[in-house]
């Protein structure tokens, strides 16, 4: 398990740097990046390379790359992934609304529609059980960006002390 983990981790860390290095490429500065500005490309580019790491073959990594598409530059990659995804969902849809149980007790349908508004394109699966499976796959990828932004971070903070060190 903590095998696949790495691997998580080291596949989105390769799609991350190339994500920052089209993002960096495709935009266009007169001037410097505000602190936003940074921040919002960062979290973009950082979404992407999660949803590429998982290969379009989640509802999630879909949407957020969907969500995405409008964002950015490359914009034909986002159409290409969703032009084949889309006719996935449709069809697993209709699928999930043929045989799903809609018979549930309030609490419980309170719950799965929050859970549906925190993961990206919950909102289009209506069976329980591929929701928590989504779910669940979504969390462990947000723990591998979490732990290389965190990682990221700490190696910044070192070598930053490390040059003004030698100031």
């Amino acid at each position: 398990m903590m095998s696949t983990y790495n691997m998580v981790k080291q596949e989105f860390i390769k799609k991350w740097i190339t994500t920052l290095h089209i993002l960096d490429c495709s935009v266009v500065h007169e001037h410097p990046l505000n602190i936003t500005e940074r921040k919002n490309a960062i979290k973009l580019s950082s979404d992407i390379a999660m949803a590429a790491a998982r290969s379009s073959s989640t509802v999630w990594s879909r949407a957020l790359i969907s969500r995405s598409g409008n964002k950015t530059a490359n914009k034909p990659m986002a159409r290409r992934v969703l032009k084949k995804a889309r006719n996935r969902m449709k069809n697993r849809c209709r699928t999930l609304r043929r045989n799903g149980n809609f018979t549930t007790k309030s609490g419980v349908r309170r719950r799965t529609e929050l859970l549906k508004s925190l993961v990206p394109g919950g909102e289009l699966i209506e069976n329980k059980d591929y929701l928590i499976r989504e779910t669940l796959d979504y969390i462990v990828y947000l723990r591998a960006q979490v732990d290389v932004m965190r990682t990221v971070a700490a190696v910044d903070s070192v070598t930053g002390n490390l040059t003004n060190d030698n100031k």
